[in-house]
């Protein structure tokens, strides 16, 4: 999980600084203004563009781990409950072959 969370922060990282890269080439580039400020536009439209698409691969891959988590915990929650009950059904069974019968016992009456 670790590494999914230095990978993201790499990402951002590296669109943060291309980002400022080149709105800092654009505006020291030798351009009239309305062709430098179509540049900026495209620039900021490719790193929206960009953003968007790692967010939302980001998030599928967030789903499918929480998804993998939830079905590990229902198989595991299935796992511990069935294990509970074989417990109980042996102590109770072995609570139930120490418990002593209850034996007849005869009377003998004194003859006077």
């Amino acid at each position: 999980m670790s590494e999914r969370n230095g990978f993201a922060s790499t990402m951002f990282t590296f669109l943060t600084g291309a980002a400022i890269g080149a709105g800092l080439a654009l505006l020291f580039a030798p351009r009239s203004g309305e062709e430098t400020r179509r540049k900026i536009r495209e620039a900021s439209n490719q790193l929206s563009d960009d953003a968007r698409e790692s967010y939302e691969r980001l998030s599928r891959d967030a789903q499918k781990v929480v998804e993998q988590v939830k079905t590990t915990s229902e198989k595991t929650l299935a796992q511990v409950k069935s294990l509970v009950n074989e417990a109980k059904e042996s102590i109770q069974g072995e609570s139930k072959a120490d418990t002593p019968r209850p034996t007849k016992t005869t009377r003998t009456t004194k003859k006077k």
